[in-house]
């Protein structure tokens, strides 16, 4: 059984404000000031002439001599000062300091609970769990593509969530998410480094919710939030949430961690096989006994990566579960912050119109773009459809058209004509018919250029250049006897009309 390593304990501290929202609850009257900067690990009572410390909430009665505007303190009656602190009034010593006692005795066995749950390998469902109970709301937590990592209770208020059969996940619901997907409002939550308040200007309910994204670096993994349904949120709920936020950090951390040694043998060597395209023979050999592949077949190599620059696939574990339940006979990774789907066509049976349909409603659902190789014959050819998958995902993220899937043969003209390179300037290589022909349009008034480029991508067709010209056959005919007579071209020859296409298409690049 695999041990999970321990994470050393962490501490939290409390805020003036988290003790403030105590005291609000027992409708006790204080005033205070707050800049909601200082935070304390304990409290301790103020013995005159001690030296105050650090991270320690003083307690004073009236008649103490504190250094008032350099520590923050609690006092019993008006004790004015420049630093943070709770004025308490008509409230007996004693008994403010029982009661602060009950409240940092509290928070500390949320706290001891939080650090069992990291180190004893509890779920993000126990952590949600625990903080649920702790704020008296529902709280649970969602990825980067709306996948529910973690709702240990639903109750009657809450959004009402998507059920996935075949993976037995939920989901935020489609059609929320597509409102997202065009919501500046939205896309402005994501920008938050700091817990917000989710108000009931948003829809669908009216009902606030306070949230924090969890980031890992500069990626956003997942969110966080606390519905307002049993009791009002408070201000101090903030710090909790945010202390709750680098616990869900520390536990997905924790989790890719823990993953099966020999599961990351398997993906280092099939690394190596995309940057390099070859691997050590042993290790191919574990890889390809592992998945019962051989070595020569047919593999194409699926690349996925999130429609939001916001967000990042770096390591969704519920998408990848849920594609790996889907599509037998693949083999899913993290390579460079993204999701690539090796898939063996042969131990799959899958066609690449079979792979793009089924592939369809996990892009849609989760947001992505996904770019897809040509067939390779052989697993050592990884890396060259790596490439193609690689350019094919970029070039519909930078389209971002409605065209979701892009497949390496829908832009390989394009990758064939930006990667040509010529010792000389290019335009020296290229057929002078085009240039010609543009430059005896302008100086005539005619359209002899963009009827040759027609014709040519209509196959010579008379009917379709036509139609697509929006002109009398007729008049395509006599354009024709002019163009020939002006260039003495042989459209019979194959590489003729090859290298002029190619001239086009290249001529327009430069």
């Amino acid at each position: 059984m695999y041990k999970i390593p321990r994470t050393p304990r962490r501490q939290m501290a409390l805020s003036l404000q988290l003790i403030a929202d105590e005291f609000d609850n027992l409708l006790w009257s204080f005033d205070m000031e707050s800049r909601n900067q200082a935070r304390f690990f304990c409290f301790r009572v103020f013995t005159p002439g001690e030296i105050p410390e650090q991270d320690v909430l003083y307690v004073l009665r009236e008649e103490d001599d504190f250094p008032c505007d350099l520590y923050p303190y609690l006092s019993i009656g008006s004790q004015p000062g420049l630093a943070e602190h709770i004025c308490l009034h008509d409230r007996d010593f004693l008994e403010a300091v029982n009661e602060l006692s009950r409240i940092f005795q509290r928070f500390r066995d949320f706290e001891a609970e939080l650090n069992w749950i990291l180190n004893h390998g509890g779920s993000l469902n126990d952590l949600c769990a625990a903080a649920t109970a702790y704020l008296q709301n529902p709280v649970y937590i969602h990825d980067n593509v709306f996948a529910i990592l973690a709702l240990p209770c639903h109750v009657e208020g809450m959004l009402e969530l998507d059920y996935n059969q075949d993976t037995g996940k939920y989901f935020i619901p489609l059609w929320l998410v597509e409102d997202f997907k065009f919501s500046e409002g939205y896309r402005d939550t994501l920008r938050q480094t700091r817990a917000a308040i989710w108000g009931t200007n948003h829809y669908p309910y009216h009902m606030r919710s306070l949230y924090v994204n969890i980031r890992d670096a500069d990626y956003y993994r997942a969110r966080l939030l606390v519905n307002e349904l049993h009791v009002p949120l408070q201000p101090g709920d903030s710090l909790l949430v945010e202390y709750l936020a680098e616990y869900v950090l520390m536990i997905l951390r924790r989790d890719d961690m823990s993953a099966d040694q020999s599961q990351r043998d398997l993906i280092g060597t099939m690394r190596d096989l995309l940057t390099v395209g070859e691997a050590d023979r042993r290790d191919l050999r574990v890889l390809l006994t592992a998945l019962g592949w051989r070595e020569r077949g047919r593999f194409m190599l699926v690349k996925l990566r999130s429609q939001s620059p916001e967000h990042a696939v770096t390591s969704s574990n519920v998408l990848r579960n849920s594609l790996s339940s889907t599509f037998v006979g693949t083999f899913l990774f993290f390579h460079e912050r993204q999701l690539c789907m090796v898939v063996d066509m042969e131990a799959a049976r899958l066609d690449q119109s079979f792979l793009r349909s089924k592939l369809a409603p996990f892009l849609r659902d989760s947001l992505m773009y996904a770019g897809l190789s040509l067939p390779v014959e052989s697993i050592l050819h990884l890396n060259t459809a790596y490439v193609q998958a690689s350019y094919a995902v970029d070039l519909a993220a930078r389209l971002r058209s409605h065209q979701w899937c892009m497949a390496f043969e829908d832009c390989a003209l394009d990758y064939l004509l930006s990667h040509v390179e010529t010792p000389t300037p290019l335009p020296l290589y290229l057929s002078s018919i085009p240039r010609f022909l543009r430059q005896y349009d302008q100086e005539h008034g005619s359209q002899y250029c963009p009827t040759l480029k027609c014709f040519l991508q209509n196959e010579r067709s008379i009917p379709k250049t036509a139609a697509a010209l929006i002109i009398h056959r007729t008049t395509l005919l006599y354009r024709l006897e002019k163009i020939a007579a002006l260039t003495k071209l042989d459209l019979e020859s194959e590489s003729v009309r090859l290298y002029l296409l190619l001239s086009f298409h290249l001529s327009e690049e430069v």
